[in-house]
C-alpha cells in the first residue's frame, strides 16, 4: 500500500510533475523529492540547474539550506558539474577537507574563487592551494585576500584574473620568485592585483613585464610601479592602471615628526602618465585627501586636446568647486563621482546635467553643500532633453542614476520618497549603491588614483 501513491504519482507526465516541484516549499522537500526515483530526480535536476542560485557554491549557506548532512552530500554530487562559482570564509583547510570526504575531487566549470577568510589565524596553506588547483582546473579568476607566498598559484593554468588585494594589515606579501613565475607561466593572465594596502611593497615587475602582453588591467604599489613606468605603459593591450600609494614616506631629517605633513604627495608618476598617455585616458580617479594638488593643477592637462574623458572621479577634493567647470567639455561623459566634496554647488551639477548627454551616473554622496532645489531643476532638464520618453514605441535611454548617501538632500529624497516617484521615473533613479564596474566604483580609490585607456 505504501507504494501505491507513488505508482500513481509516476503516472502523471514530466509537465505535471514539474508542476508538483514548483510548488515544494523549500530545498529539503526538493531533494527528497529528486530521490525517490531517477525519473523525478532528472526533473529536479533540470530546474535545479536553471536556477541560478545554486551556481555558486558556498558550503557554509548550503549547510543552512540542508541541514541533513545526507542531503547535503547528494545535491551537491548532482549539481557538481553545474557549479560556476565558489566563495568561502572558513579555513580553506577545512573546505577542502570537506569536500574531499563528500568525494568531490574536481569541480570542472568553475571558472571563479573568492575566499576571504573570517579566521585571521587561518592562512591558507601551499598544500592547500596546490590542492585548490587541482580541484578547479578550468579556474578564469582566483580572490584571496589573506596572505600567501605565492607558491603553487602558477598551477591555475588558465587563470585570467589574480587578485590579492585586501585594504587591511596582512602579515607579509607574495614572494618575488613566485610572482616571476606566475608573470611566466601564466600566458592568459588579464588581471593582476598584487597591492598591499600597509607596507612598501617589495615586489618588482621589471623581469616580468614581457611575459605580459595580454595584461588589460594591472593593480601595484607605487613603490613598485617606480622603476618600470614607461615600460608599463609600452604594455599592449593596457586598459586600466590602479596605483595605491604607499602609507610610508621619508620625513626629512631636519623636520620634526610632530609637525610634518603626512599626506602623500608623490605625483610625478601620475603627472607623467597623464602626458604620456593623454590620447588614450578615457577615466581617471584621483583621491584628494592623499594627493591634495594645488589649486589649478589640472588646467593645462594635455587630456584637454583629446576631450574623451567617459569616467572622471574626484573626490575629497577642498578647492573651489569652479575648477570643475573645464570638465563640462567633456561631452562623452557617462560616469561622474564628486564624493565628499566640501563646496560642490546645485549650479555646477546642474551644468554637467545640461552639457553632458551621455551622463548616466552621478555620484555627490557626502557632498552637504547640495541642496533639495537641484533635483527638480535636474529633472527639467532631463526633461526638456527629451519630451516624448515616456510615450509608447519611443526608444528610452538610460536614466540618470544618481548616488546621493550622506548628501545635502538625502532626507528630502527619503521624505518625499522620490524613489518610487512617477514623476522622476525614466529620468532619475536614486540609489545609495556605489557606482559599478569596480572594487567600490570609481568614485573611491583607495589612496591613490586610476587611469583607464582606449
Amino acid at each position: 500500500m505504501a507504494d501505491e501513491p507513488v505508482s500513481q504519482i509516476l503516472q502523471l507526465n514530466d509537465d505535471c510533475l514539474a508542476e508538483i516541484f514548483e510548488r515544494l516549499q523549500d530545498l529539503p522537500s526538493e531533494v527528497s523529492f529528486a530521490r525517490a526515483c531517477q525519473r523525478l530526480q532528472s526533473i529536479c535536476l533540470a530546474k535545479w540547474r536553471t536556477s541560478r542560485v545554486y551556481e555558486q557554491l558556498d558550503l557554509e549557506k548550503w549547510r543552512v539550506l540542508l541541514p541533513n548532512h545526507e542531503d547535503l552530500v547528494y545535491f551537491l554530487s548532482q549539481m557538481r558539474p553545474y557549479i560556476r562559482e565558489i566563495s568561502g570564509s572558513s579555513c580553506l583547510c577545512s573546505i577542502l577537507k570537506d569536500l574531499d570526504e563528500m568525494h568531490i575531487v574536481e569541480l570542472p566549470l568553475v571558472t571563479s574563487f573568492y575566499y576571504d577568510s573570517d579566521d585571521v589565524d587561518c592562512y591558507p596553506t601551499n598544500r592547500s592551494i596546490r590542492k585548490l588547483a587541482q580541484l578547479l582546473p578550468g579556474l578564469r579568476k582566483l580572490r584571496l585576500t589573506t596572505p600567501i607566498d605565492g607558491r603553487y598559484l602558477s598551477n591555475f593554468q588558465h587563470l585570467q584574473e589574480l587578485h590579492l588585494y585586501e585594504d587591511q594589515h596582512k602579515a607579509f606579501e607574495l614572494q618575488q620568485k613566485y610572482l616571476d613565475e606566475v608573470c611566466r607561466k601564466l600566458h592568459d593572465l588579464r588581471v593582476l592585483d598584487i597591492r598591499t594596502y600597509d607596507m612598501i611593497s617589495k615586489l618588482q615587475l621589471g623581469n616580468c613585464l614581457r611575459s605580459l602582453k595580454n595584461l588589460t588591467d594591472l593593480k601595484l604599489n607605487l613603490a613598485t610601479l617606480k622603476p618600470i613606468l614607461p615600460a608599463v605603459l609600452e604594455l599592449p593591450s593596457l586598459k586600466k592602471l590602479v596605483v595605491l600609494l604607499d602609507n610610508e614616506w621619508h620625513i626629512p631629517p631636519l623636520v620634526s615628526p610632530d609637525s610634518y605633513d603626512h599626506k602623500i604627495r608623490e605625483v610625478s608618476e601620475f603627472y607623467e602618465i597623464m602626458d604620456f598617455k593623454a590620447r588614450d585616458i578615457v577615466g581617471f580617479a584621483v583621491d584628494g585627501y592623499y594627493m591634495p594638488l594645488e589649486p589649478g593643477w589640472d588646467e593645462k592637462l594635455p587630456i584637454w586636446t583629446h576631450r574623451s574623458l567617459k569616467r572622471l572621479a574626484i573626490c575629497s577634493w577642498t578647492h573651489s568647486a569652479d575648477y570643475l567647470k573645464r570638465y563640462t567639455c567633456m561631452t562623452d561623459l557617462q560616469l561622474l563621482c564628486l564624493r565628499n566634496w566640501n563646496d560642490l554647488s546645485d549650479e555646477i551639477l546642474l551644468e554637467f546635467v545640461e552639457l553632458c548627454p551621455r551622463l548616466e551616473h552621478l555620484d555627490v554622496s557626502y557632498c552637504r553643500n547640495l541642496t533639495p532645489t537641484f533635483l527638480p531643476r535636474a529633472l527639467s532638464i532631463l526633461k526638456r532633453r527629451e519630451p516624448y520618453k515616456q510615450k509608447p514605441g519611443v526608444r528610452r535611454s538610460p536614466p540618470l542614476k544618481l548616488y546621493y548617501d550622506l548628501s545635502g538632500f538625502e532626507d528630502y529624497v527619503d521624505r518625499a520618497n522620490l524613489k518610487s516617484s512617477l514623476e522622476y521615473r525614466g529620468y532619475i533613479v536614486f540609489t545609495a549603491d556605489f557606482p559599478v564596474d569596480s572594487e567600490r566604483g570609481l568614485s573611491f580609490v583607495d589612496r591613490g588614483y586610476q587611469f583607464e585607456f582606449h
